[in-house]
């Protein structure tokens, strides 16, 4: 597979410094693009006297031209009309859902750049499309490219999406090299998007106006971006399966497809029938288990099946099928079903079986940083955790709350379950069934056999409120109970079920406000705040910036099996200015913007996404007010590292108060060495009100 650096535009290599005028050469290039895609498309030359745009593009120029499309023309692709187009997004909902969130991140990455952000399906056809100001919205109009066309090669001719679509690789190209003469300097980065099972689910597409809007940079960062809506949108596919899985792991576990053949089964499964003189994957069901009449059920109705008997002849064994479900697809088509066994004399009591809960991952040993803020945070959480106690998070968002809830649960609950809810994300209609669970015909929608709630499933184990001052005022009393009387009952349900679980609730926003506001109980707050955790944002961390992003960076590079870039000076320095208000979340995007955008394994400043990079300036403005640094040592793109030294010692003294002996803890240092520095860099003055 080629480089991203091959997938360049000959354009944007012979460009060097980007300009907003094109100069001789760049004129130049463009004339000799343009005659040989005339005389190749008219059979004057061959493909391979062709020598200054990709062979991909060769291919794609007399492709366009054998369907018949105009040169020299705009060719205008089709437009599905309303019903089509509504079918198509329900249909690519979860391609949509996943990419949403990084197309709104990249849209404020890209606003003061002239842009437009394409995704399109595996066919082509406009998902979403963003252009970031008006004339563009006016330019996509005269083009026809809005939500709902159709672009492909055969539709449009050349361009980098359609090669994308076709080649299944990134491609950004320029100008002359579409196959439309019209595009004049229009110029696209693309990259493909794939299904967990490889197949090709669209593409990410970044759209300019004009040449000088895009670089060697904006090939990689449609290609992260891609990547990351990539993860995300498999993680969606396949998290139902997963989740049946993951939650009947201690108990036969085998996946079955459409077909009746045996796709997946554990080890537990592979015991229970070690009679076998082969592997279970790959066989039909009844090869394994013999006639089934309900699993085959399951397969042709996708109706569910729970708490059955089952008998294997040959063996004369008899197995407890808790539960055959079936997989179903985003539209309800049934693809299959995950069966759970256990044997007959292993069975417990229904009411004893638990639910198991989600991995918690997470320890205190596995929480990065050495601040004294994040220092005090954990060894209060540490306190707290073997205490049988409500504690509250309280933190910003994005500074790893839920790490801490996991953390607590492991030092604590580390044999029960552990259930994590984002009260913001939940449907008011329906955060009440979510959270209690409800009976067979509740409601309109209901399962027939009823389902388990998250407080019931984390019954032995610990239950995460995420967003708890999101939970709505009539839920809030019922919740209020459970805690008070240790059971519930299901919505629609006669009878309560006894709970025993360790509650860890976690905010961003103030609860006594909303108290004030009559958003919240007052009695429910005073419930929830028995131990309260204040986890510190990231910028008052101080050198625990570095040492995160050191870390991203190291788990980056190795899922994508590239060598670790390092950091120079002066995106240290970026790095400690900002204020990061998306916290260790955001870090964590910036260096994955940063590693793909980096060259020769250095990553740079103008790696860093421009809300980072670009407050230098401003950064630098400040520097000069303090006074602190004499004019022939002003910041400037590479940093000695004395100068970030110094940088480091006033910005810690800043956030102190110039208060020397905390400094020198954050900065870990001894108060000697520290005041020996102070007189090196001549900064007694900013200590003196102090003393």
């Amino acid at each position: 597979m080629k480089s991203l650096e091959q997938m360049l535009s000959p354009m944007i290599k012979n460009r060097g410094i980007i300009a907003q005028t094109l100069d001789q050469s760049d004129i130049m290039l463009m004339e000799k693009i343009q005659k040989q895609k005339i005389d190749v498309v008219y059979q004057r030359i061959s493909p391979s006297q062709v020598d200054r745009v990709l062979p991909e593009v060769v291919e794609s120029w007399i492709r366009s031209y054998n369907y018949g499309l105009d040169l020299f023309n705009y060719n205008y692709g089709p437009i599905l009309d309303k019903p089509e187009f509504t079918e198509l997004l329900r249909e690519k909902d979860p391609l949509i859902q996943a990419a949403d969130p990084y197309l709104r991140q990249l849209e404020t990455m890209l606003s003061k750049s002239e842009c437009i952000i394409l995704l399109s399906d595996e066919q082509g056809a406009m998902l979403r499309v963003i252009a970031g100001n008006e004339q563009l919205k006016k330019q996509n109009k005269r083009f026809h490219l809005v939500p709902g066309s159709v672009w492909t090669e055969e539709t449009v001719g050349t361009c980098a999406h359609g090669i994308s679509l076709i080649s299944g690789t990134p491609m950004q190209i320029c100008g002359p090299e579409h196959y439309c003469e019209t595009y004049e300097q229009i110029s696209c980065s693309s990259a493909p998007i794939y299904d967990g099972n490889g197949n090709m689910a669209g593409t990410l597409c970044i759209v300019s106006p004009s040449f000088h809007q895009q670089s060697y940079h904006s090939l990689g960062l449609v290609v992260s971006m891609a990547w990351a809506v990539q993860n995300e949108f498999q993680l969606a596919l396949n998290n139902e399966l997963l989740s049946v899985t993951l939650e009947s792991a201690e108990e036969a576990v085998i996946t079955i497809n459409k077909a009746g053949i045996i796709t997946k089964a554990n080890l537990t499964a592979k015991k229970i029938v070690k009679y076998l003189d082969r592997d279970l994957v790959g066989m039909q069901v009844e090869a394994a288990l013999g006639n089934q009449p309900l699993i085959r059920e399951v397969l042709e109705t996708g109706k569910p099946i729970l708490d059955a008997e089952i008998e294997i002849e040959r063996w004369n064994q008899r197995l407890h099928l808790r539960s055959a479900q079936p997989v179903k697809d985003h539209y309800g088509k049934n693809f299959g079903c995950v069966l759970t066994l256990k044997k007959i004399d292993r069975i417990k009591k229904i009411g004893s079986i638990k639910i198991s809960g989600a991995e918690a991952r997470f320890t205190f040993d596995k929480i990065i940083g050495s601040s004294p803020q994040l220092a005090e945070s954990k060894n209060m959480a540490r306190k707290f955790a073997p205490l049988d106690a409500n504690i509250l998070i309280q933190g910003e968002s994005g500074t790893g709350k839920e790490v801490y809830a996991q953390a607590i649960h492991n030092e604590s609950r580390p044999e029960g379950p552990f259930i994590a809810v984002n009260c913001a994300a939940i449907p008011r209609t329906l955060i009440e069934s979510e959270l209690f669970g409800y009976e067979g015909g509740a409601f309109t929608g209901a399962e027939r056999q009823g389902r388990p709630g998250k407080i019931e499933m984390a019954d032995g184990g610990t239950l995460f409120l995420d967003e708890i001052g999101d939970m709505p005022l009539e839920i809030q009393p019922v919740l209020l109970r459970v805690l008070e009387e240790k059971k519930l009952m299901r919505v629609g349900g006669s009878r309560y079920i006894p709970v025993d679980f360790r509650l860890v609730t976690a905010t961003n926003k103030d609860l006594l406000d909303l108290i004030h506001d009559k958003h919240f109980r007052e009695d429910l707050y005073y419930r929830l705040k028995v131990l309260k955790i204040y986890i510190p944002p990231l910028r008052d961390r101080g050198a625990d910036i570095i040492r995160l992003a050191k870390y991203f960076i190291n788990t980056i590079a190795q899922k994508q099996e590239i060598p670790v870039p390092s950091l120079d000076d002066g995106t240290i320095f970026r790095l400690c200015q900002y204020n990061w208000p998306g916290n260790i979340r955001e870090l964590e995007n910036a260096m994955l913007y940063a590693v793909n955008t980096s060259i020769d394994g250095v990553i740079k400043p103008n790696n860093l996404p421009e809300e980072i990079s670009g407050l230098f300036a401003a950064a630098s403005h400040e520097m000069d007010k303090l006074d602190y640094m004499p004019e022939h040592t002003a910041v400037e793109n590479s940093l000695s590292i004395k100068e970030i030294e110094k940088i480091t010692i006033i910005q810690t003294l800043l956030q102190t108060g110039s208060n020397v002996s905390e400094a020198a803890s954050i900065l870990g240092m001894s108060r000697s060495t520290l005041y020996r520095k102070i007189k090196e860099f001549n900064l007694l003055d900013q200590i003196r009100p102090k003393e």
